[in-house]
């Protein structure tokens, strides 16, 4: 009797503990990409890559021509002069292909320095929540499976995280 008493008891104290707590969800992938600073420092980044990509455009061009003209040459030289032809343009195709490579991680970089940025203007935000509106857990929206609307408070940090005059600040490429 004492035991049932006992299980009773601690099944009730449990329970309450976990009645007692506020939690609330946010949708941080939401907040990110919605971000107004986020978006506009996005598409300066990517304008600035396409223009690079044009330039880039005239280097595939010249190796192109090069590849064009040891095709043609292959009648007229001699196997030798081909083959030094063939390793002149493999090595500027490798180190071409190359560029590309650390042309791309770049820009990638960029972007996730300044989701990164966001992400920690986020946090401070949800910080500052919590303590403000005793939240005892907040949940990002990918880590539950189902939840009420009246606990998603992703709207109310994107108004304060709209209000923040964030500055994104990527590097060009050189």
């Amino acid at each position: 009797m004492k035991i049932i008493f006992l299980i009773i008891f601690s099944i009730n104290l449990f329970s309450f503990k976990l009645f007692a707590q506020s939690i609330v969800v946010v949708n941080i992938q939401k907040l990110i990409d919605n971000n107004t600073s986020y978006i506009q420092s996005v598409n300066e980044l990517e304008n600035l890559r396409q223009d690079r990509l044009n330039k880039i455009k005239k280097k595939e061009e010249e190796l192109e021509k090069i590849l064009l003209e040891i095709e043609e040459s292959k009648m007229i030289l001699k196997q030798e002069e081909i083959n030094l032809q063939i390793d002149k343009y493999n090595n500027k195709l490798n180190d071409y292909s190359a560029y590309i490579d650390e042309f791309n991680f770049h820009f990638q970089n960029q972007i996730i320095n300044m989701r990164e940025k966001v992400l920690k203007e986020i946090i401070v935000l949800l910080e500052n929540y919590a303590r403000k509106n005793n939240i005892d857990l907040i949940l990002d929206s990918t880590s539950y499976l189902i939840a009420s609307n009246s606990i998603d408070i992703t709207e109310s940090v994107n108004i304060e995280l709209e209000n923040i005059n964030l500055k994104l600040e990527y590097k060009d490429f050189e």
